[in-house]
């Protein structure tokens, strides 16, 4: 039940942006006043000038926000993998040696003994079992917890 929780989960934050610009341009569209003809496929859009002051000032807003975008926060890294291989929750029973090695505080050599513990005593099965590997203690594993999965 919790793996499904999890896959649902990582299916819903990759796509949540592509959700957000759907609901965006739906409401947009709706708040406009345009329609379609279902006959003969054709846009029209209502008058505009029939609108109350009210519709007027939230298509305005609208506009303004969509010609003036809110600047996107850039963070910094000291790794040179790509932004999304930061953010990732990797898998600790079934990640590669590059994605163990995006996590913090895992390097290429941690993350080539995680590989060597759970091929010589199996998989995890809890994710504090990660400091069973040599060299990964609870300050470690304190930093990397919120971004690993069994």
């Amino acid at each position: 039940m919790a793996r499904r929780k999890n896959i649902f989960k990582k299916g819903l934050d990759a796509n949540i942006g592509w959700i957000l610009v759907l609901l965006l341009v739906a409401g947009t569209s709706f708040l406009l006043g345009s329609s379609v003809n279902k006959k003969s496929g054709e846009q029209t859009v209502s008058d505009s000038s029939s609108n109350t002051p009210q519709q007027q000032s939230v298509i305005s807003d609208i506009s303004t926000s969509l010609q003036n975008p809110a600047p996107v926060p850039v963070t910094s890294s000291n790794t040179s993998a790509p932004s999304s291989a930061i953010s990732a929750i990797v898998n600790i029973n079934t990640g590669t040696l590059a994605e163990l090695d995006t996590l913090p505080g895992i390097g290429p050599a941690y993350a080539q003994a995680i590989i060597n513990y759970r091929s010589t005593n199996g998989p995890f099965v809890r994710i504090e079992d990660i400091q069973k590997v040599k060299g990964i203690g609870p300050k470690t594993f304190e930093k990397l917890k919120s971004r690993i999965t069994i």
